[in-house]
């Protein structure tokens, strides 16, 4: 990958992401894919690309703690779950190039099937292919007939558990994924329900922890959730039905919240018909519960990072930064919602060494956006480039989105 090219940035608000403070009309310099400098003034560059744009904002690659991208977004992912491996591995490709033409610049897949994202992570690291940094799990961890079972290897007991994570370990996984309740999208199944217990959940984390592998858990209702923290898991997906008893372990034990507000909103306001009846109204019963569990888990300063649940009905790749808006609207502050999306994201990933914040020496992943997206995160997904709108995603120091010549609307 060539990283030879510098960059000299100028942009009206300059967000490092390393706490809440935002530089007014600042600068960095990028040479050999990596932040050299961050200033008040012009570097000095001789040679180097110059991009100016006061009207801008510049803040680091973003970053989706929780994607499928072997789904469409459709509401038949069900069907979708027996096409024809390379159909998928086609899609899958280029939904990641989508993502990262929405800013997205590191994703973490979680839960996909025949390896594909796994493969696709050593295609896109190698340069050869176009898309985000990205941490795989490969297939979930379920029970028997549990919650994703069709994109799942079903295990019913601790030996069994660490059987099924060994595997995903051999397969190439970053991370394992556990289902500690049902949710929405399994038939016959309910979000609230309990499903791999405690002591199969603490199997697998010791197994992911040996190998020195993350966890995330799939945890809804208030029981699995709990045995999931306990278990030691380092995040728990979505959160549907949280307590303050949760929340405080959380907050002791440092555990992250992903909570995939656009999943939850794009089920619950699907037109009738368009998904199936019984999901359509498993999703309207938590929608309530999962603002209310949030903000919660907020207000206890439990950390909180990005993760859309992308590839669910009517949560598309390439949308991601949706997710921004919905938490904004949800009691973050645009500068709250942007530190998840960079900082925090990228310290659940074990990445925070080589991306997430600004900092000279790191790996030079960026996003250019006009407007103060400090102020309103809907400026990443304007449509209207007068307002907002991306400008420009740099990825290891390469401009691999540029719409920098592009005219407001």
């Amino acid at each position: 990958m060539d990283r030879s090219g510098a960059l000299v940035i100028r942009a009206g608000w300059v967000f490092p992401a390393t706490d809440e403070t935002v530089l007014r009309d600042g600068w960095v310099l990028v040479e050999d894919g990596r932040i050299a400098a961050i200033s008040a003034s012009e570097p000095r560059a001789p040679g180097a690309r110059r991009i100016d744009r006061p009207d801008a904002t510049l803040l680091p690659g973003l970053i989706d703690c929780h994607v499928h991208l072997t789904l469409s977004g459709s509401g038949d992912w069900l069907r979708e779950a027996d096409d024809p491996t390379p159909v998928v591995a086609w899609n899958v490709a280029r939904r990641a190039a989508d993502t990262l033409r929405g800013g997205f610049t590191t994703i973490r897949t979680l839960g996909g099937r025949d390896r594909i994202e796994v493969l696709l992570r050593d295609e896109v690291a190698a340069g050869k292919m176009a898309g985000p940094r990205i941490r795989a799990a490969n297939r979930v961890v379920c029970m028997t007939g549990g919650h994703g079972w069709w994109i799942g290897r079903e295990a019913d007991g601790p030996d069994e558990v660490r059987k099924a994570v060994r595997e995903q370990i051999k397969d190439g996984a970053d991370v394992i994924k556990m289902m500690a309740t049902g949710g929405v999208m399994t038939p016959n199944v309910e979000p609230g329900a309990a499903q791999l217990g405690e002591d199969e959940l603490r199997a697998g984390v010791e197994e992911a922890r040996k190998a020195g592998k993350r966890t995330a858990s799939h945890a809804q209702g208030s029981d699995g959730i709990m045995a999931a923290v306990r278990a030691g898991i380092n995040s728990i997906e979505h959160g549907f039905f949280l307590t303050r008893e949760i929340v405080g372990e959380m907050q002791e034990r440092g555990t992250f919240l992903a909570p995939t507000l656009a999943a939850a909103r794009g089920l619950a306001d699907a037109e009738p018909g368009s998904i199936p009846d019984w999901a359509r109204a498993k999703a309207r019963a938590v929608r309530e519960p999962h603002l209310e569990s949030f903000q919660l888990a907020v207000s206890a300063g439990v950390r909180v990072v990005l993760g859309t649940d992308a590839g669910t009905p009517y949560n598309y790749h390439g949308r991601n930064a949706w997710e921004l808006e919905l938490m904004v609207e949800a009691g973050l502050s645009p500068i709250q919602a942007l530190i998840a999306a960079t900082r925090n994201g990228a310290d659940l990933l074990d990445v925070l060494d080589v991306v997430g914040t600004l900092d000279v020496g790191k790996r030079s992943d960026l996003l250019l956006v006009r407007g103060d997206a400090t102020q309103d995160v809907a400026a990443i997904l304007s449509d209207n480039r007068a307002d907002g709108g991306i400008l420009a995603v740099i990825q290891d120091g390469r401009v691999v989105v540029d719409r920098l010549d592009e005219q407001p609307a």
